[in-house]
């Protein structure tokens, strides 16, 4: 079988799909943050000596600054202005309601407004604003006149309206009136008077405390991080990335995470190439594991504007089972180690995230030996993982501080929640499985129950077959287990391969009873049309059962392109002056791609060549394994299944060990006698 190739089409795709996952893991990752050192109060500084590596002020903490600011407003005594509308539109609205108040009430409403508006109203927000800068006094402008009064003298626009259903004569008739259109705010504050006053007095209050000189020692390792310590580390972190956004190019700085992300997602292509060719050229199983990566790092750096050690609540430890369950255990690790690389530049403690999430996944991978077989084992993956999360913490932070102190409550709750999210790996595997094809372990022990489906029907109409399927299945995982295969994926590929039988059960000789045999009845070539048919008819079968296609290719590749023996030789015999079409002859194919593809077309051969042996002694096996392996490579049928010689001869000793156990002679058992 010639090595695959990807088509140009697929190439382009592959391609363009990593220049976006590129760009989106370019674009998560953080930007322009020279200054990435983790410390809090009361903390050990964890990180080597830090000295000042130039001359920076020390500023003033934010709560300084605003008492500072808070403190300069309280020393501006407020101004306003009287707006001369407000009074006039009163009186005009006043006037409007003609019969509704006696000329007497009507007049004595016009001067207590009068009066109200000379004292002076503001809004129920400014009144607020006096009393909680406590000001005592405010300044009142009326065109040319600059008055200073006593704070309390001013009237909300409710102290107003008290004011005036007040009245001891008129007060009830008041009431009945709509106020709000009376009394408003005649006082509006001189906002810019007032800035310009704030802009004055906050030019003589300094925002820094100090200077620190170049070279000067600001912290050591271990020392603990006080309230003083910790404004000087801000003052440098402020500093630092005001430099850096003088100094930078960003268009260095984006070149850079482009180049690092596609360095990190081309070395796992490089790896399927190089160890895991058949991966390699499954385009959807490289996307999914690319697209699976760059969404883990995604939801990481989202993660990190969401709380303090969210990014430890990001399942990334799902990927690694995706990986494990669909690409085996060697892809997962290393698929495992790219993505904590990544999101170890967006985590704000990189080598302690690093650290961590390796063990984490060292952990889920070493869970998942021989990938996902039962729900069970995502129960054991999570509560390892929240074992592996928090042992690991705790390891970290005592070898780094010496002391469990500062171990971080949230941070722990999130491990908890991050080991719980990883039970919803069973339902993305399963939607995976639904939209792209895949197999996990689960699904391959389901399609092997024998009371359902396709198998019940083998084991009803075709029993011999399905007697046949079980001891190649048999066989087969003896094989695959010597050789490093997957045991369960060769054992439902051997329970399927012959499926096609149950068109026409009746024509092959293990399902035959008596000696009637229907191929006698029929010529050399209709025979061989029939047998070749159960390839084709297997493949409608499973189709219509709606089989994975890893299944389906072992019933396509189970005869690969050898030739149906038995009547190809007895049709030479018949014809000796003939030259014979050897395609004909040979089943339409094509020959095993994979290792597992492989032992099930040995193990088929061997099954069925073993049933007409007269003596089944182990030389005798041994003689018929040697002699169908060795023909089947001289043929060159497995040299597209990326299996060595070695694990060939393996798989011979694992069939002989097999065949001799299930042949086995028993002892003769006596006969009682009556007397």
């Amino acid at each position: 079988m010639s090595k695959p190739q990807l088509t140009t089409r697929q190439l382009v795709a592959r391609i363009l799909f990593l220049l976006v996952s590129v760009l989106v893991i370019s674009w998560a990752f953080p930007h322009n943050e020279g200054f990435r050192y983790e410390y809090e109060v009361g903390k050990p500084w964890r990180y080597g000596r830090l000295s000042a590596p130039y001359d920076f002020p020390i500023y003033r903490s934010d709560s300084a600054v605003m008492q500072i600011e808070d403190s300069l407003r309280r020393r501006i005594v407020p101004r306003y202005t009287f707006d001369a509308a407000v009074p006039a539109d009163a009186q005009r609205q006043l006037a409007s309601f003609g019969t509704r108040l006696s000329a007497e009430a009507s007049e004595a409403l016009g001067v207590t407004l009068g009066q109200l508006y000379s004292q002076g109203i503001v809004t129920g927000e400014e009144r607020d604003r006096l009393q909680r800068y406590r000001h005592s006094e405010v300044i009142l402008v009326d065109g040319d006149t600059v008055s200073t009064v006593p704070a309390e003298r001013l009237l909300s626009e409710l102290q107003a309206y008290d004011v005036v259903r007040g009245d001891t004569v008129y007060g009830k008739a008041f009431a009945l009136l709509p106020l709000q259109r009376l009394v408003r705010s005649n006082l509006v504050p001189d906002t810019a008077a007032m800035n310009l006053e704030y802009a004055r007095l906050r030019q003589q209050v300094s925002t820094t405390s100090g200077i620190i000189l170049a070279e000067s020692r600001i912290i050591d390792n271990g020392e603990i991080v006080t309230p003083q310590t910790y404004d000087v580390l801000e003052s440098y972190r402020r500093e630092q990335l005001k430099r850096q956004s003088l100094t930078s190019d960003e268009a260095w700085g984006h070149l850079g995470r482009i180049v690092l992300a596609a360095f990190l997602l081309l070395s796992i292509e490089v790896f399927l190439y190089l160890f895991r060719n058949w991966i390699f050229f499954d385009t959807r199983k490289v996307n999914v594991a690319i697209g699976s990566i760059t969404l883990a790092v995604v939801l990481t750096s989202l993660a990190l504007h969401f709380a303090v050690g969210a990014v430890y609540l990001v399942p990334i430890g799902i990927v690694t089972i995706l990986l494990s369950t669909f690409h085996g255990s060697r892809t997962a690790f290393f698929g495992h180690i790219v993505m904590v690389l990544l999101c170890s530049f967006i985590a704000p403690s990189h080598f302690e995230y690093l650290f961590i999430q390796t063990v984490v996944g060292i952990v889920i991978i070493f869970s998942l030996k021989d990938g996902l077989q039962d729900r069970r084992q995502l129960m054991h993956v999570s509560i390892f993982s929240l074992l592996a999360y928090i042992g690991s913490y705790l390891l970290y932070t005592l070898a780094n501080e010496a002391s469990l102190t500062s171990i971080s409550l949230p941070i722990v709750t999130m491990m908890v929640l991050n080991a719980i999210l990883l039970l919803t790996s069973y339902l993305i595997i399963y939607a995976l499985e639904n939209a792209f094809g895949f197999m996990s372990g689960v699904t391959l022990v389901e399609l092997c129950n024998m009371g359902k489906g396709l198998l019940l029907r083998l084991s009803q109409e075709a029993p011999g077959t399905f007697q046949h399927s079980i001891q190649v299945a048999n066989l087969s995982a003896a094989a695959a287990k010597e050789v490093g295969a997957s045991i369960a994926l060769v054992r439902t590929g051997a329970m399927y391969h012959d499926v096609g039988k149950l068109v026409r059960p009746q024509m092959f000789t293990e399902n035959q009873q008596g000696s009637f045999n229907p191929m006698n009845e029929l010529s050399i070539e209709e025979s061989v049309d029939t047998i070749k048919h159960h390839v084709s008819d297997g493949i409608r079968l499973a189709e219509k059962e709606r089989l994975p296609q890893d299944i389906i290719d072992f019933i396509v590749t189970h005869h690969g392109r050898t030739q149906v023996r038995y009547f190809y030789i007895k049709w030479c015999n018949e014809h000796p002056d003939q030259e014979p079409d050897a395609d004909f002859f040979a089943y339409p194919g094509p020959d095993p791609a994979t290792k597992e593809q492989a032992i099930v077309m040995l193990a088929d051969k061997i099954e069925a060549t073993s049933r007409s042996l007269q003596d089944y002694s182990r030389a005798s096996i041994r003689d018929m394994v040697s002699r169908i392996v060795d023909d089947v490579v001289a043929e060159g049928r497995l040299n597209g299944a990326n299996i060595t010689l070695r694990e060939i001869q393996q798989c011979k000793e694992a069939f002989i060990a097999q065949l001799v156990t299930i042949n086995h002679g028993r002892i003769a058992y006596p006969t009682l006698n009556k007397s």
